[in-house]
């Protein structure tokens, strides 16, 4: 038996003169000046839908949350980690195995190492044309 999904009615991608369409862009970044794109490189947060290739909307405005993944400059380098709170502590969980916690003490970091909350992560499931051959 086969199940049916309710999937509602499809939307063309372009945006007509009389606006019937969808603007991809508006729905995924509402703020679009707080907003950058980044590109992941890596397998760590498969366990939290992001892949290896996946492009992220990062959104500066969000107020960060225990459970949200976030990006932070860290060190010289940006970090893609899940955020957790623990009481008053707010700590980066690791990304892979032998890994430690990375503990951000609020005294020497400041608002401005967090650089925003990954509101989307954007992954094709199709193969490219140049993977179906």
């Amino acid at each position: 038996m086969l199940a049916e999904l309710p999937l509602g009615q499809p939307i063309p991608c372009s945006v007509s003169a009389d606006g019937e369409g969808l603007d991809l862009q508006g729905a995924l970044v509402p703020h679009p000046t707080c907003s950058f794109y980044m590109r992941v490189s890596g397998h760590g947060l498969r366990s939290h839908g992001i892949h290896d290739g996946d492009l992220l909307v990062i959104d500066r405005s969000v107020e960060p949350r225990s459970g949200d993944v976030v990006i932070v400059a860290h060190r010289g380098a940006f970090l893609l980690r899940p955020l957790r709170c623990e009481g008053e502590q707010w700590l980066l969980e690791p990304q892979r195995a032998g890994e430690g916690v990375i503990v951000l003490d609020l005294e020497s970091f400041d608002r401005s190492g967090l650089f925003g909350v990954v509101a989307h992560a954007v992954h094709h499931l199709a193969r490219s044309p140049s993977q179906r051959r």
